[in-house]
Formats: structure tokens, sequence, C-alpha cells
């Protein structure tokens, strides 16, 4: 790995801040379905402590992957101060989203792993995805999704049996990860040291099973079992009887290599509450005892990364298969997969470690996070000394089912008393005496529920503690209770739900909606009132849920008075002929709802205009002006100015110009002026007449008519008009 690469530094956005280059003896190690840790040291008085290393920030690593910055470690040693600084992958953020209340399942049955995983993706928001690169079996759920979204997911791994594969916000899910490339463990090639384990201490040969409330297959028919299970089990007598079960277990094919005369069998039990049906049992104990047929093989291995100096060589990864060959160690060829490893991806100097077992081993993190989970299912079933709900519901419908299922026969032992036994498992019984009632499931070795003089003994009690004054339903903070405070929804301590009831009436509640609702008097403050309508004075003032304001019993009639009404729309009706006015400008409309005038205001820029349109819909004129030409246009088929009916005149101030006569070969028409109405017209007549005269050398006679005007000659002019006789140079 070159000196170049560096670990790279995020801000809590994800935003690029520099590179770590001052970090060092950077350390990365990744366990199948469990952690990916990176962790390295850096020194306090660097920038990169002081300016880049940001609690719940991201580092990324060589290989593109973000990691969260959860915790920095700081240590002195004599001068020197250091940080050391831990983070996990982020696919671990997932235990900050709970999965919603309403996606948890109760019960289902065959459900596909993707409908598991579309709950939690959304239960994140979508920042998280899923990837099933595998087809996995359907899968009966039950009690699922009650805690976060990383608990969620964990709980699909185990029941459908897949490996993760995070590619940091996309999640990769296979029946394996990893490959066989080929890798080798060989001492004299790449092996630096080796610790070599095998254990048989759960070894087991003979897997008992039980279901729930301790049913077993017992009774069915030997046909569920495949054929090598039906030959092992033929061999042992009493086993199997007229075709069905008599045993509630399996024997492994490789019984006979580890059994002794001590030992014929290796036992082992499992007990899977969640389960009701045999076959499926059945299934389960297959399961766990494959698992546990074979020695568990751990092998701990400080191997050189020859991939570092040669391309060539394949580099480890996690989930791959590889050969470990140490034949004085006694692994000679022993196969098996990677399940841990610890990388330095930065540094030549130190090189991978990796764990190799046939197994997955389980370690203290593991074991730390069942007693927990172990500890919530208790605490979830009692809080306070109150019983759950859903719980009790459960509970109770089992019983019924139970009970109404049992065949039982009555016996009267000779010490006395009454036992009921169960005929298709008398191992189940229940007794009754003078000192009390029993309940047994495994013959009346031990009792499970009694109920005596001095109380009453179970393991599981049902129903409600105390004096009968608080009922709570619901599981964590998605509750709702009633106790000696009031009512309560939306937390289990009753001070902090967002929904209270006193037990003097008064409310608080985060959201409120009502279809009818009297408030005698109120203070709404920083907030929003939300309903179908807002009425004042009878409905002489209504605003509905759309946003439409009404006035006078919804006709406009009244008054709405302000220095300023701002809105998207306003409208003198809502179709119809109407005027409409918003930020496009402001349009009038017919009766049949065809836009006839409007004046646009779609843009600060080009042209503005008053369009006008007939009652077919097509423009019948436009007023505009265009910013760069600076002028006032009229354009239409046909322009009229003034009236026949008015004797006002039409005043234009300025030069007026009649432009396209003679570009498009137009005329002005309908025009008429008398001489007197343009001003000077007479001047400049009498001027040309006199020029003419002045040069009159020929004998051609031209009479001229004039009109009321003495255009000329004013010496042979007349009042009504008359002519005169000049001549005219030829």
């Amino acid at each position: 790995m070159s000196k170049e690469v560096y670990l790279e530094s995020y801000d809590k956005n994800r935003k690029r801040v520099g590179v770590l280059v001052d970090a060092y003896d950077i350390q990365r190690r990744r366990r199948l379905n469990s952690d990916y840790i990176l962790t390295f040291l850096v020194p306090m008085t660097s920038a990169d402590f002081r300016d880049k290393l940001q609690l719940k920030g991201h580092v990324k690593d060589e290989r593109g992957q973000f990691y969260v910055i959860n915790s920095r470690q700081r240590v002195r040693d004599g001068r020197k101060l250091t940080a050391a600084v831990s983070c996990s992958h982020v696919m671990f953020k997932l235990a900050d989203y709970k999965i919603p209340y309403a996606s948890y399942v109760a019960e289902a049955y065959g459900v596909h792993i993707s409908t598991l995983l579309n709950v939690i993706s959304a239960a994140t928001g979508g920042k998280f995805t899923f990837s099933v690169d595998d087809t996995f079996a359907l899968h009966d759920v039950k009690d699922w999704g009650r805690g976060n979204a990383l608990q969620a997911l964990n709980d699909v791994i185990k029941m459908y049996e897949c490996e993760v594969d995070p590619d940091n916000f996309v999640i990769h899910l296979r029946k394996k990860i990893g490959a066989d490339n080929g890798l080798q463990y060989r001492l004299g090639k790449n092996v630096l040291s080796t610790n070599f384990k095998d254990d048989a201490g759960s070894l087991v040969t003979r897997m008992f099973a039980q279901m729930k409330d301790g049913r077993t297959w017992i009774g069915q028919s030997a046909s569920i079992l495949v054929d090598e299970e039906r030959a092992l089990l033929s061999q042992v007598p009493g086993a199997i009887v007229d075709g069905k079960l008599a045993v509630n277990y399996l024997i492994s094919p490789y019984q006979s290599a580890w059994s002794n005369d001590i030992n014929p069998y290796f036992d082992g039990e499992i007990i899977e509450q969640d389960i009701e049906d045999p076959v499926k049992l059945l299934e389960a104990a297959r399961t766990a005892l494959r698992k546990n047929e074979i020695p568990a093989l751990e092998v701990s291995v400080s191997a050189a990364d020859l991939f570092k100096l040669d391309k060539t060589e394949p580099r480890p990864g996690l989930g791959d298969v590889v050969t470990l060959i140490d034949p004085e160690l006694g692994a000679d060829n022993v196969s098996a997969r990677i399940t841990e490893i610890t990388e330095y991806p930065y540094t030549f100097e130190k090189h991978a470690q990796v764990t190799v077992s046939n197994v997955m081993m389980r370690d203290y993190t593991d074991i730390i996070a069942d007693l927990e989970k172990s500890k919530n299912i208790v605490d979830n079933i009692f809080s306070g000394g109150k019983i759950r709900t859903d719980v009790f519901e459960a509970f109770a419908k089992q019983a019924i089912t139970d009970i109404t299922n049992s065949k039982t026969e009555l016996i009267y032992p000779a010490d006395g008393g009454i036992l009921a036994q169960e005929k298709t498992n008398p191992l189940e019984q229940v007794r009754l005496t003078s000192k009390g009632l029993g309940i047994s499931t495994d013959g009346w070795k031990t009792v499970r529920s009694a109920v005596t003089a001095r109380g009453i003994l179970a393991e599981t009690v049902v129903g409600q503690f105390g004096n009968f004054v608080s009922l709570l339903i619901g599981s964590g903070n998605d509750v709702t209770q009633i106790n000696t405070n009031g009512i309560a929804a939306g937390h289990a301590v009753f001070s902090s739900a967002p929904f209270q009831v006193d037990m003097k009436g008064n409310v608080i509640a985060n959201k409120l909606t009502a279809n009818y609702a009297q408030i005698k008097s109120s203070n709404f403050t920083d907030g929003a009132i939300v309903g179908s309508s807002i009425n004042v004075g009878s409905g002489m003032f209504t605003v509905d849920r759309d946003g439409n304001m009404y006035a006078g019993n919804g006709n406009f009639r009244g008054n709405i008075t302000g220095s300023t009404i701002t809105g998207s729309l306003i409208r003198t009706a809502a179709s119809g002929r109407r005027i409409e006015l918003d930020d496009n400008g402001f349009r009038s409309f017919d009766s049949s709802n065809r836009n006839r005038i409007r004046i646009n205001n779609g843009s600060d820029s080009g042209v503005s205009a008053i369009s006008f349109y007939g009652s077919d819909g097509n423009m019948a004129g436009e007023i505009n002006t265009y910013q760069a030409s600076g002028q006032l246009t009229i354009y239409g088929d046909r322009v009229f100015i003034g009236s026949n009916n008015t004797g006002n005149p039409i005043i234009m101030n300025g030069a007026t110009t009649f432009y396209g006569a003679a570009q498009f070969n137009q005329g002005v028409t309908g025009l008429r002026l008398r001489v007197d109405d343009i001003a000077g017209l007479d001047l400049q007549l009498n001027a040309i007449w006199s020029a003419i005269n002045s040069k009159a050398e020929t004998n051609h006679t031209h009479t001229v008519t004039t009109a009321n005007h003495n255009h000329g000659n004013p010496q042979n002019a007349t009042s009504g008009g008359g002519t005169y006789t000049t001549s005219i140079a030829s």
C-alpha cells in the first residue's frame, strides 16, 4: 500500500473534510454477521484531531466504506498526547431507527424475506436499502419488529439463515458471502504463526426437540422423516411404532464414529417456543443437529499479506474458503471459512490476522446481546407490575385452543387426588389434591404451575396485578394507560405522554381532530387551527379546508376590511361570467367560461400586452408595447377610434405616421378633410398658383373651378365657385 493512500475524513453529513495524514496504526476488524470496526491513533496536537475528527462524523477507508466515529479516547504518555479513535460501519446506524409500532408482526405465515427487509428500509426513510442476492425459502414470522432496525435485521438473518455483506447503505444478503479463490495458508509459504483448536465439547449425535408448551412430533407419521433419518431411527427399538414416531429426537449419521462403551450418544436439545407445527420443529432439529454433529474447528492464523507485493496472490476476504496445510500441527488440507479478519491495509509492516472456522463461534458480544434480548423480553412482559394486553390475549387464545383440543384421561392414584393425563402425551398432567392444583409437562417430575393455600406459583402469570386500578395497552412507549393519574397515550411515563387527561379534566394533546367541538375560551399560540371549516357569525364568514374564503353566507355579500389582501387568486365567481386576478395577470370570462380580455404579467421583460378574444375563442386584437422599441401598438382586423354618435374630436399629439400604407400597397381610406381643417394648406396652395401665373407664356387655355375659395387668381374668384383663364408655357 503506497504512502499516498490515506483515510479520508467526512463530517456527519458525509461531506468531505480532508485526509488524515497523521493517522497511524490503522486496524480494521470484521466478523461474519457481527462487528465491522475501524480503529486508529492520531496525535492530539495534529490538525487531524483538532479539525477533522468529530463525534458522529465519518471516515472512509480504501475500500470506499464509511465508518461512523463513535469514540475518541485521549491518552497521555508523559508529554505525548494521543487519541485512539474507534469507528463502526455505517450499517450499524440501523440501531438508531425504531421499527414503527404499526409495522410489528405478531404472527404471519409464509413470509418472503423481502417483505421484512422493505419494512426495515421504510423505517429508515429509505436511507438503507437491501439487495437479496440469493433465493430464500418462505418463513413463518412471529413477534418481529419490537425493537430497532438493527435488531430486526439480526432476526431476519437468524430466521432465513443468511449472511450480510454491506456496501455502505446498500446491504447485500446472501446464503454465504465470500468466495473460493484457491487461497492457502501453508507452512513455509505465508504462515507466520498458527493456533489450531478443535473442540468436541458441544458435540451432539442425538438431538431432542420441543416446541411450544412442551409439545413434540410424537405420534406423527414417520413419513415426515427423510430416508436417512428414518433408517437411523429404525435401528432403535421402540422409536417408530406402527409407522408413527414414538420419540422426539433425531440421530446423526456420525453417531457410530463417536459412540463408546459409556456414551452411545451425545445428547443435545432445542426448545423452540415460537414453533407450533411438528414438521417445522423437525426442520429446526435437523438444522441444529447438522451444526453440532462434528467438532468445532477454529484456527487463528497470522499470515504474510503476499498480495501487497504480488498482485497475482489472492487477497483474503471475509467468508472466503481457505485450505490449511500444516501437518505437524494436525491441520493437513483442512478446508474452512474465514469467519473473522483483522487487517492493516495502510502498512506493509503488519499482516492480516484471520480466524478460520467450520462454525460461527460465539464471542462475548454475541453472548451479551442474547442476554440483553432475554432481559428485554422479561421487561416487556411485565411493566411496573402490569401484564401487557397483547401477551394476555395470546395466552388466553392458546389456552382455550389447548384445553378444547385436549384428550384427557382421568386417573385416581392410590395416594389420593385426581390425575388428568393427556392421552397423546402422558407427560402432560394436571393433579388435584386437598393441598392444591398442580400442572406438569414432564410426568410429575416437576410442577410448572400450582395453586395452593400459600398462593399461586407459575412460570408465566397472565392477568392484572394490584387492586385493579390500572390498565395498560400496547408495548414500549406505544401505549395507552389508565391509572390514578388519569388517561395518557404515547409514553410509558404518564407525565411524558404527548396525550394526557388528568383527574381534573385538563387535557394535553399534540394533535386534535374533531367533527364538532365547542370551545368556550381558548388561547392558540404558535400553532395552527386545522379543521373542515372556520365559521364566524352563523356562516357570515367561512374558511373551508381547501383555503376558500366565503363572506355573507357564501354569496360574497359581506365586507372584508383591511389595508392589504394577499393571495394566489382573486375572482368574482368560481365559474361563468367573472373576473380573475393572480400573479399571471388579469382575465375576464364570459358566461361560457371563455377568456375575453387578458392582461399578461407572466414576465418581467419583453412584451406587455392587453389581449382581446372573440366569442369563438380566437384573438380579436391586442394592445402591446415592446421593451426594446419603445412603442405602443394596437392591432386587429379593424381598429375603430371614436364614434359616429359624438362630436368630440380625436386628438393626436405629436407626429402621426400611417405605417404600412406604402409597404403593403395599401391606402388610407375613409378620411374626409376640408382644406381649412389642415393648418397652412391655404397659404401653400396660393403660393403654388402665384408661381404658376408668373410663368404663363403659352396660349393654352385651362378652366379651373374653385369652390368657395380663392385659388391662384383672386380677381376671378366667386363666392359660389367660378373659372379663370390663364396661359401656360409649353
